[in-house]
């Protein structure tokens, strides 16, 4: 009997779905509208705006206040709200840094601040305290000047280091191009400016725009409506002032007509690409979603035609994108991506092909459907954090929206037709206007860039204009003279190979840990070379004939890469070079800048592996290495940064070393100490 149901059941089944039509999408349904989570808003005494999002899901709490001084223009003293913004967690008037730090550790609880805001979260049977610490911060910071000087000090070392971020650099001349140096959105902070703030400014900068009038604290979490209001009246009603109006600036001009802006950058093995034009589109417009599932298909993802084209199907880059802003104020449309030297002009055209084709061409139902399906499933998944409708009760106060307007997204959304998408594309982005920046290797992607027909200008990292890398090296100038030099720089050549063994030991800090390093060599080709660390200890070595690799104490297997590696190591590269006998060196055509240094370039092949060296042509050091290496992310330019060359025994050695690990992120490498011919036992090479 069984064998019978299940017979039957299966034949039922085969017969339901022979009936039907796998061919024929089936239709969408009506969109639903969301639950989204309510928000109580009420209005201090003193002009403040709460907004109270209660989630009691978890026992959490955040305490966000916000202002809304409008755009601000910083001028000659650009940089002041971010100092102004970081002054403010460095202590009170009541309690130093130390000790608030400390509160803050005890309830194991975090802070934040920044040029508009302060931000206090942690478990909510603290919310008393979290409402105290984000106060007392917002209202009676100290402004200490022992901290003003050490994060003006960061502030220009980390300017400093933006000078050889490809990304950071386009970022900033392209907005200072498209908005205009004297607009909020275009003023460049630089190492100048930074420098010319005082601590007074700061203190000035929150005077004025540290207003309840103007401000919105945003409490999300664990809470109850009436305990939040009776902890904001407590700890912000007495807080007093009101903020003047806010200052307004004209939207800048468009572009007359498309072209080509170049920041040359020599050391660049890569063009980092922008296609961006001003667009004025503020959230509530009705537009946004149209735009939002133009950019969907366009660019937003790896399913965009910029990724499935750049990266795909052309292999120009690992990932182009295009993306919008909706601001109050005027924003842009803007389209990126990093490739290779070589395809620059090429990955360019691909781009204003997409565009157009966008513009020009409508887009099928099934890329409609799949945007819709994508930003409606993104919409979902964000209503699970509180933070999401935070956010909708201060837009919805911010840019004056409708009270149901986010829950009538799905529906707005499931609107928006394929005439729409050529539309919104047609109206914001603007072909012929485009202001296409680039920043690359000159000498190298000028000439592809010519045939695209656009005029190119060039100009500085500071976005100023200039004129055309030259590709000139003095005449006469070899790889051999570039090493020659070097030699004597260091101290001459018969000081350097008077060395028959130096041992080198050198230390840095990375968050929080202290790692060692111990290298010894010896003449002729002996290498010892350990690293330590609290996370555990690594150890190479050559003693002529045999490379060891050690892990932890450990042997690990060697294969030919990482005996090439170890060979080639050595205290003084141009030894290795000059001898011809492990490697091959060419001086490139054009000089390089590295920092503000004019340098002569030398591609270097040592064993299988090609690295650049950059030598100074004013004082014939080498002051940075750079060498292409794979990670997981793709191919990433590692650029190994030499300084501070000291003498020692008459044999001038870099004691600083700067070796990027990520993004904003270097490792600085101190030598501690140098002993040259001093007594090595060569028992520790075997």
């Amino acid at each position: 009997m069984k064998r019978i149901l299940i017979t039957l059941i299966a034949l039922a089944s085969f017969q339901m779905t022979a009936q039907l039509d796998r061919s024929i999408r089936p239709q969408p349904a009506e969109p639903r509208i969301p639950t989204i989570a309510q928000y109580t808003q009420f209005t201090l005494k003193n002009g403040m705006t709460v907004l109270v999002v209660e989630d009691h899901k978890l026992p959490r709490l955040s305490v966000r206040l916000s202002m809304d001084p409008g755009q601000i223009l910083e001028g000659d003293k650009a940089g002041v709200s971010s100092l102004t913004g970081d002054l403010l967690s460095e202590g009170t008037t009541l309690q130093d840094k130390a000790s608030l730090d400390a509160k803050v550790d005890y309830i194991g609880a975090r802070l934040s601040t920044s040029a508009t805001s302060v931000s206090s979260s942690g478990l909510s049977k603290y919310s008393e305290q979290l409402f105290h610490v984000a106060a007392e911060v917002a209202m009676q910071p100290a402004f200490p000047e022992a901290s003003f000087d050490k994060l003006k000090n960061q502030f220009v070392t980390g300017l400093k280091n933006q000078r050889d971020n490809p990304g950071a650099i386009r970022g900033k001349v392209s907005n200072a191009l498209l908005y205009g140096v004297n607009h909020p959105n275009g003023e460049m902070v630089s190492e100048a400016s930074v420098e010319m703030v005082t601590l007074s400014d700061c203190e000035s900068f929150y005077k004025t725009y540290w207003k309840p009038n103007i401000a919105t604290l945003t409490i999300v979490g664990d809470i109850a409506p009436e305990a939040a209001r009776a902890l904001a009246e407590q700890h912000f009603g007495s807080w007093k002032g009101k903020f003047k109006k806010a200052a307004s600036y004209p939207a800048p001009a468009k572009q007359a007509s498309t072209r080509i802006v170049l920041v040359n950058r020599d050391a660049s093995v890569q063009s980092s690409i922008m296609v961006t034009n001003t667009i004025e589109l503020p959230l509530g417009h009705p537009d946004v979603e149209s735009m939002r599932v133009m950019n969907q298909i366009l660019g937003s993802g790896s399913a965009g035609r910029l990724f499935q084209n750049l990266r795909e199907d052309k292999a120009y880059t690992y990932g182009a994108y295009s993306s919008f802003s909706s601001s109050k104020y005027t924003s842009q449309f803007e389209a990126s991506a990093e490739v290779r030297n070589a395809v620059t002009d090429s990955a360019v055209a691909e781009f204003l092909f997409e565009i157009n084709r966008i513009r020009t061409e409508s887009v099928s139902a099934e890329d409609l459907r799949s945007a819709k399906n994508n930003l409606a499933g993104g919409f979902g998944r964000s209503l699970e954090r509180p933070e999401t409708v935070a956010s909708f009760a201060y837009n919805t106060k911010y840019y004056g929206l409708s009270n149901d307007y986010y829950n009538q997204y799905l529906t707005r959304l499931e609107a928006v037709t394929a005439t729409d998408v050529q539309r919104v594309a047609n109206t914001y982005i603007e072909e012929g206007k485009f202001l296409i920046v680039i920043v690359g290797k000159g000498l190298e992607v000028s000439k592809g860039l010519e045939r695209l027909g656009f005029p190119i200008d060039y100009y500085t990292l500071d976005a100023e204009p200039t004129t055309a890398p030259v590709a000139k090296v003095p005449t006469g100038l070899t790889a051999q003279k570039v090493i020659d030099a070097a030699f004597e720089a260091m101290g001459g050549r018969e000081a350097i190979e008077g060395v028959q063994n130096i041992e080198i030991t050198q230390s840095a800090s990375l968050m929080g840990m202290t790692l060692d390093f111990h290298s010894i060599y010896a003449a002729p080709n002996y290498i010892f070379s350990e690293q330590k660390t609290p996370m555990g200890s690594s150890l190479k070595k050559y003693n002529g004939y045999q490379v060891v690799v050690q892990a932890n104490g450990q042997d690990i297997p060697v294969d030919e890469a990482m005996t090439e590696e170890v060979i080639n190591d050595s205290w003084c590269t141009e030894l290795l070079l000059s001898s011809g006998e492990n490697g091959n060196v060419k001086l490139s055509d054009a000089p390089a800048t590295v920092g503000d240094a004019l340098c002569y370039e030398l591609v270097v092949t040592l064993g299988s592996n090609e690295v650049k060296r950059y030598y100074d042509a004013k004082t014939g050091f080498c002051v940075r290495q750079s060498q292409v290496s794979q990670s997981p992310q793709g191919e990433q330019v590692i650029n190994v940064d030499f300084s501070d060359y000291q003498s020692v025994d008459g044999v001038y050695i870099a004691h600083s070393m700067k070796v990027p690990l990520q993004p904003g992120m270097d490792l600085e490498v101190k030598t501690t100490s140098v002993t040259i011919n001093g007594e090595v036992d060569k028992s520790i090479f075997d």
